[in-house]
């Protein structure tokens, strides 16, 4: 920020771990003696949410959107299997995960009933 001059809020800077993100976070409000809020400043998966809870609209995702953990995940497919009469020894949680995330990276439309392609 010294060399260059920068502005703090024109600098993102990102990490993998939450502990790396505000050790970063300190370094820089001692630079700048003062808070580091409203800056591009954490992990990336807290970057990202930080983006799509911006543009959720552009992301074609409702405004409360939610994103889950695997555990989280799992709980709720489990459910869902449930819910839907399906066999969860032919349909475990994990393999149906596995099938909706293949799903997902074909370009598949999720809003359809995932219950009635699986059966």
């Amino acid at each position: 920020m010294s060399v260059e001059n920068a502005s703090p809020f024109s600098i993102m800077s990102v990490t993998f771990t939450n502990k790396a993100a505000a050790e970063m976070r300190g370094r820089i409000e001692e630079l700048m003696m003062g808070s580091a809020s409203g800056m591009w400043n954490g992990t990336f998966h807290g970057i990202c949410h930080r983006i799509l809870r911006a543009h959720y609209l552009d992301a074609k995702l409702p405004e409360d959107f939610q994103i889950i953990d695997t555990d989280d995940q799992q709980r709720l497919l489990k459910r869902l299997i449930k819910a839907q009469n399906l066999d969860d020894k032919q349909w475990p949680a994990r393999q149906a995960a596995w099938w909706i995330n293949g799903k997902k990276d074909e370009g598949y439309d999720l809003n359809i009933s995932i219950a009635t392609k699986i059966r």
